[in-house]
């Protein structure tokens, strides 16, 4: 979307959401997809100008002001591109050909970002909460290796991909399953 020529900010998404602010970050959780996104500092700052109305100057503007990096619409831009990834806007079409020039690792590179500086770039870190059978459902290899036959039962090995714990003999083993 554009207003005067200047590219505008798309909406952030609120359906469906739980949102918690700390002190430096911000906590989404999306009851839909059962994603939970930390957004830094500066990602929270940009997704809060998501008002569908906000220059995406200004935002670069108050994001140099609040967080004292230099003012770039690349950073907004790099924002925008892990926001829409996370499926935090509303507004997607209007601005995904144009975030999706701005990888965070290539604006760091761009403005010649190092340091702890770095850590003030937008980022979106997102992980996939497992349901309640999933939770619960692995053990890991010293618990299995610490079992004693027929307790071993073919449980998963916790982040041992197609791992499981299995009667050996008399011993409780890590084999394939």
């Amino acid at each position: 979307m554009t207003r005067d020529g200047e590219a505008v900010m798309p909406r952030a998404r609120s359906a469906g959401l739980v949102v918690e602010t700390l002190a430096d970050e911000t906590l989404v959780y999306d009851l839909e997809s059962h994603t939970a996104h930390c957004l830094n500092r500066t990602a929270t700052l940009v997704w809060r100008c998501c008002d569908g109305q906000t220059p995406v100057a200004a935002t670069a503007t108050r994001l140099a002001r609040e967080v004292g990096i230099p003012t770039s619409e690349r950073l907004v831009w790099s924002g925008l591109n892990q926001l829409y990834r996370a499926r935090l806007l509303d507004d997607v079409p209007a601005v995904s050909w144009r975030a999706r020039q701005y990888a965070r690792r290539e604006v760091i590179r761009a403005l010649g970002i190092t340091g702890a500086v770095a850590l003030l770039v937008p980022l979106v870190e997102s992980i996939v909460a497992p349901v309640p059978a999933e939770a619960g459902s692995c053990i890991t290899l010293v618990e299995c290796l610490a079992r004693v036959p027929p307790s071993c039962s073919d449980l998963p090995i916790c982040g041992v991909p197609n791992t499981c714990c299995i009667q050996r003999g008399s011993k409780c083993q890590s084999r394939g399953c």
